[in-house]
Parts: C-alpha cells; structure tokens; sequence
C-alpha cells in the first residue's frame, strides 16, 4: 500500500507500468523494428501529419495509456500496412482533409459534366476507332465565313448574287457543325449577309436551306397529313416550319415565304381535286353512285399551322403576308351546282340554269300527225326522240294527244283566234303563238311548274290536206318551287344522305312495291340494299 503524504500527492504512481516495476523490456524479434519509446503519462503530441504516419513502422507499439494526441482522421486503408499496431487508448487525432485521402486513394474522379464533352452513341464510337472526339467548339472558321463574305458581297464586278452564289453558300453552311452553323447564321445576320443569301433564293433553294437548318437542330418542323386523305386524292395539309421568335430575322422572312409558297401549293392541288371530283360526277350512273362519292370537301389552312406565339410581336404581320400570300382556294359552289345538275339528269330532270336549243321537223294530215323532236343543252345533253299524234277537232277548239318514243303521253288542248293561237298541255305549259304571215308563227311558252320558259318559231305549210312544218327554239330551265321547298326543308333526304328505310333497318322486301320502283330507279336493288345493311 502506497504512502499518501498530507499535500494529497503520492510518492509512488498509483499504477506502474512494467518498466517502472524494474523488468528489464523483452528483447525484440528478429526481424521486427525496435519498439519506439513510450511518451510520457498524459503526454500532448503534436499533429504528425499523414506524411508522418505513412513513414511509421508497420508494428508500432502503443504509447503509455492515457496518452492524449490530436485525432488524424481516418487512417486510409490503401496506403496501411496489413499489421498496423492500433495507437493508445482515447487518442485524440486531428482531422485530415478530403485531398489528402483522395491522394492515397488509388481511383480517379471523373471530368466535370462541362468538360465531358457530347454523349456518343456506341455506333458514333465504333466509327471514330474508339476514339472520342474533343468538345466541338461554336466559332465559326474564319475562313470559311470569308468564303460566304465574297459570295454574298456586291461589287463593280459581281453586282449581284447569283444562283451559283446560293449554291456555294449553301454548301459552305452544310459543311459546319451544329454549332458553329447557328453562330454563322448570327454573324450573317449581323453583318446584313444573311438578308442577302435569303432575298437571291427561288423556291427551291430556299427550302433546300431551311430543311438544312432544320437537319443543324436550328428549326423545328410541324407535322402536317400523310398522303392524300380519300380516293379522289383530296389534298393532305402539308407540313410548316416553326417560325420561332428567337430565329434571326432575315430566316423568319424566309420561313414565312416557304409557308406562302406551301400554301400556294396546296390550294392549287384543291383545285386539281376538284375537278377529279367533277370528273367522277359526271361518270356516276345513278343517284347512288353520285351519293357514294360524298360532298366535295374544301380546302382549310389556319394560322395555326405557321408556329406563331400569341405573344410574338409580329405574328399579326406574318399572318397577313401569309393569308395575302396564298389567295383564297376555289369556292364549292360550282361543284355543288354540278352535282345537283347531275343528280337532276340521273333523275330524268332537266338541270336549272341550263339552255337548251330544240328543233322539230314533222308531217301528218288535219287529224295524225308525226314528228322528230331533237335538242341540245348547254351540259352537254342531248336528245333526239319520235312523237305520234292525233288531232280533235270542234270549231276553233282542237284536242291533241301524242306519245314519244320515250313513253311520255302528253293532252294539249289549243284555242284558235286566228292571228293569234293559245294553248295549254297536261304538263302545264302555256303557250302564245302570233301569226307572221300565212306560213309564220312566232310562240312564247311558258311552264310554271316545271320552272321553263321557251321561245321560238315555226313554219307550217298545207296542202289538199296534208301538211309539214318545222320549229325551232330554245328553252330556259329555272329553279321550281318544289325544288326551292326542299332546298330550305331540313327534313329533306338529299343526295348524299342513305334512305330513310335504310336508316331504320327496312328489308329490301318490306318496302312498299312504289318504293322499291323508285329506289331502282336511284340505282339500287336487293344485293345493294342487303350489303348495306350489313354495315
């Protein structure tokens, strides 16, 4: 038991370490480094520093227990040795910093993003060797924009910028990255260059350069139609490009012109569709043909379609450029007329609006008479047909009743005044005709129902009771009123509209007997109206 004196210190440590107990130290091994020296009780050392640990024996013996020192971070696995003695107990070491471990650290961090440079496909690789290729840079070559400089640049000797010009331009930008190509377009438009090369282009070259750009990633493209869009070859919209705010302006002018130009395009291939559409009008053989073919469609583009901003200040400029550009396409009004002429003719009706030169040549005695009647109107139709009669006669009155060779039965009863003759037909005509002389008649007739006005003049000669005589006139085909009633009837089945029996699902042999005669004169029967209604 150690002695305590009366100052509270003790003459003797309250633990000894082996060394102090008089044992002399063990003898090290051969091979092992000689132990370092224990430091002294509650002994502050100084940072060493990583050069210091890396420069230690691989066996450091401990120091004495109790030992503060200055924490040096965690040790760093890579640079250790496999058999690193662990140091005193509670040591304090002082932190290392990040650079110093990243240093014994055998991997290495990798470049920045910005200094990475583009990603590359594994194909793009596999081309260039294996080998990456350096960041490319957006400078444009000097001499390259010099070369563009003397194609666009007017002098005493090159006064104007050729089609050669453009081509050699064109070529230049195609050989520039990405890149460098939109800094070309800047400078071009900074030094008045690029207003130049877009003013000396035509139509072609100008969409050869705008579908460069596109390729540089400088514009965008809008998707329009694939192909044409029916049977008839109606026209698809075709695409636009974007006319971005951000483009240089000199490019916004040419992308508005190749919209003019697209829109030019499509309107006039409108109107080639229209007439293939007349075309096939005129082929069909029955009103079902004609309705099969649809309403003719027109022709729409919006301002939609050229990519402006609401925002952008010159939108309302580029859109009226363009809008006066590309005219207006042709109206459907003709087209429609045609169809409703033919859906008439297909009817057994005469077309409104049309006029019609007619002649008849006859013979016959005061109670038969024959006759040929031919006529030829202004769609192209054409008539020719017989007609029989015979006549009743009591006083000035006369009964005629005649046949064509068409079927048609017409009554005409006729009142003579002498100078002046008045008739009226069973199918509404009423006729005028003044005497010119003995031979002459000049008539006017008039058929309220059937909307036809006709005029014209005859010849008629007589003898020992037989007689000849010849007219000729033309005819005038009006709007009727039945026809004007449906015009404005919604409820009225057009052309292009399935029958009513059909919509509700009627069998071809449930139509009345007058129906199906009517329906067959449209040009269906029983196979159509059963294909039809399997759909």
């Amino acid at each position: 038991m150690p002695r305590i004196d009366s100052s509270g210190s003790s003459s003797h440590p309250l633990e000894t370490t082996p060394e102090s107990s008089g044992a002399p130290p063990a003898a090290p091994k051969q091979g092992e480094p000689r132990p370092s020296a224990p430091a002294a009780r509650n002994e502050l050392r100084a940072f060493e520093g990583a050069s210091s640990r890396k420069s230690e024996a691989p066996a450091k013996t401990s120091t004495a227990r109790n030992e503060l020192r200055a924490f040096d971070g965690p040790p760093s696995r890579a640079s250790e040795s496999p058999a690193k003695a662990p140091t005193a107990r509670n040591g304090l070491r002082a932190f290392e910093s990040a650079s110093s471990r990243t240093a014994e650290s055998p991997l290495r961090s990798s470049p920045p993003p910005e200094k990475a440079g583009p990603p590359v496909s594994a194909g793009e690789l596999s081309a260039l060797g294996g080998r990456l290729r350096p960041p490319a840079s957006k400078d444009v070559p000097e001499e390259v924009f010099q070369g563009i400089r003397s194609h666009l640049t007017r002098s005493l000797t090159d006064w104007t910028v050729s089609a050669a010009d453009v081509r050699a331009v064109h070529g230049a930008l195609g050989a520039l990255p990405p890149g460098p190509y939109g800094a070309a377009l800047e400078r071009m438009e900074r030094d008045g260059l690029l207003r130049a090369y877009v003013n000396a282009q035509d139509a072609g070259s100008r969409r050869a350069f705008l579908e460069q750009a596109e390729g540089k990633g400088v514009l965008q493209r809008s998707k329009g139609e694939v192909g044409p869009v029916d049977a008839l070859g109606y026209p698809a919209v075709p695409d636009f490009f974007v006319n971005d705010a951000r483009l240089p302006p000199a490019m916004r002018d040419a992308v508005n012109a190749h919209a003019i130009d697209v829109g030019v395009g499509f309107y006039k291939a409108h109107g080639e569709y229209l007439v293939r559409y007349a075309l096939a009008v005129d082929q069909a053989a029955s009103r079902r043909e004609l309705g099969a073919l649809g309403p003719p469609r027109a022709a729409r583009l919006s301002e939609s379609l050229l990519g402006l901003d609401w925002k952008d200040p010159a939108r309302k400029d580029y859109e009226a450029a363009w809008k006066a550009g590309i005219g207006r396409p042709k109206s459907l009004n003709l087209t429609f007329q045609h169809v409703t002429a033919r859906e008439r003719e297909l009817s057994g009706e005469r077309a409104a609006g049309t006029v019609r030169l007619q002649g008849k040549l006859g013979a016959g005695t005061d109670s038969a008479q024959w006759a040929v009647k031919g006529s030829l109107d202004t769609r192209g139709q054409r008539e020719l047909k017989g007609e029989a009669g015979v006549t009743l006669r009591s006083g000035p009155l006369k009964l005629e009743l005649s046949q064509d060779t068409a079927g048609k039965k017409e009554a005409t009863v006729k009142l003579d005044l002498g100078l002046v003759e008045l008739s009226l037909d069973s199918g509404g005509a009423q006729r005028v005709a003044v005497g010119l002389g003995k031979a002459l008649q000049a008539q006017v007739t008039l058929n309220p129902r059937k909307a036809e006005f006709e005029g014209g003049i005859s010849a008629k000669v007589k003898a020992d009771g037989d007689q000849a005589g010849v007219e000729a006139g033309f005819s005038m085909k009006g709007l009727s009123a039945q026809r004007a009633r449906q015009a404005v009837d919604p409820g009225h089945r057009g052309v292009f509209q399935q029958p009513v029996e059909l919509e509700a699902r009627t069998a071809w042999d449930d139509l009345p007997r007058a129906t199906r005669a009517a329906y067959v004169k449209d040009g269906w029967n029983q196979a159509l109206w059963t294909q039809a209604l399997a759909r």
